[in-house]
């Protein structure tokens, strides 16, 4: 939202009805097919994923071993990509996940899209990034999964936090 905008709305009272229905929809209970999921993440060549075995590509990075509601591997699959002299980088691609939730394992896959702030262009400092991962498929106890998971590097510890919901049928 613009300045321009927000200061109008925020001056005429438009925001209290804005911040009611955004506080109802959080309060909103959630399906009982759906399961809020939390945990952590680091890249790990040696990961081994629970409930499965690992694809024949391992993907463009070192899996990442996730750990919490979510336990095995995430392996990333780099489909476009963009440095900006300023600093930012964007990139986009595919990712499949090998592993458990609780007693549910099988895999899935999601799409990407990844943001991030670097000190340069040679990646040896990162700033801040982030991505967010839409689940678009699924086998074994996965199939017909529908969510979304939200990663946020952690660039002091390189860890990433995750957090998100996952539906199944």
């Amino acid at each position: 939202m613009g300045a321009g905008i927000f200061s109008m709305a925020f001056s005429s009272g438009l925001m209290r009805p804005a911040t009611t229905i955004v506080l109802a929809v959080l309060a909103m209970p959630a399906n009982s097919g759906t399961t809020k999921i939390s945990g952590n993440g680091v890249f790990n060549n040696d990961c081994l994923p629970t409930g499965g075995s690992p694809p024949d590509d391992l993907g463009d990075y070192p899996p990442i071993d996730l750990s919490g509601s979510l336990d095995g591997c995430w392996y990333t699959y780099v489909s476009a990509s963009k440095f900006n002299p300023s600093g930012t980088y964007i990139e986009q691609g595919t990712e499949i996940f090998v592993g458990c939730m609780g007693t549910r394992c099988g895999t899935f896959e999601t799409t990407y899209t990844f943001t991030a702030k670097y000190v340069d262009d040679t990646f040896a400092e990162e700033i801040h990034g982030r991505c967010q991962h839409p689940i678009v498929g699924g086998t074994g106890d996965f199939a017909g999964a529908k969510g979304v998971i939200l990663f946020k590097d952690d660039v002091v510890n390189l860890k990433y936090h995750y957090r998100g919901h996952i539906s199944l049928e």
